[in-house]
């Protein structure tokens, strides 16, 4: 079975502590997560194709990541990435929810390789919403089991990558290149000890 096409590109960025190196992951296909995917993960499937993918590419390529850039719009319909039109309100926002329980596995694997920043561009409202009240609702769920003594010890992690680690915006990718990404290596650089620890815990966990 062939997995979703997608592009892979790389650029040097200067910062004030060093150059630093950004994956670029591009669609080269019209990619559309809808009910399938909801189901897929309610029943336990977690993980995605793409997430597989991206890891991958971050563990063979031949310099260091410092961050992936998920680019959402690769200049046309059929080089995008987003959700399918035909959800309802409720199957949206149960999507964007899906999605990022998805995601804390594929960003602890990402952070296990030492690549300590992520951020996805391009989105559009409706996706970008979806991602934050999902965002919300999970770190909900992590805090009140860390209050009431219920965490299984993964999740104070959990939560601090969901508050520090990923980044979803609706700004074009050129303008968020420019404007932002110098800043998010200014945020890596503040937490660099934090994020060491968190390697080492992912790592001795095995990803969890």
């Amino acid at each position: 079975m062939t997995g979703p096409r997608l592009e892979f590109s790389d650029f040097e960025v200067a910062t004030s502590s060093g150059v630093r190196r950004a994956l670029v992951v591009t669609p080269a296909e019209r990619l559309r997560v809808g009910r399938v995917r909801i189901d897929s993960t309610k029943s336990g499937d977690r993980g995605s194709a793409v997430d597989d993918e991206i890891v991958r590419q971050v563990q063979q390529w031949p310099t260091k990541v410092d961050v992936v850039l998920l680019r959402s719009w690769g200049g046309s319909e059929d080089r995008s990435w987003g959700f399918d039109p035909a959800l309802g309100e409720d199957e949206v926002d149960e999507l964007g929810y899906e999605l990022m329980r998805d995601q804390l596995a594929f960003f602890r694997r990402i952070i296990g390789l030492g690549t300590y920043a992520l951020a996805a561009t391009d989105l559009s409202a409706r996706e970008f919403d979806a991602m934050l009240r999902g965002t919300l609702r999970l770190t909900r769920e992590l805090s009140a089991r860390i209050v009431t003594g219920d965490s299984d010890g993964a999740d104070e992690l959990d939560r601090w990558i969901l508050d520090h680690f990923s980044l979803w915006t609706t700004r074009p990718f050129d303008e968020f290149v420019l404007q932002a990404l110098p800043s998010l290596f200014t945020l890596v650089d503040r937490h660099a000890q934090k994020l060491a620890d968190l390697t080492a815990r992912i790592t001795a966990g095995g990803g969890r």
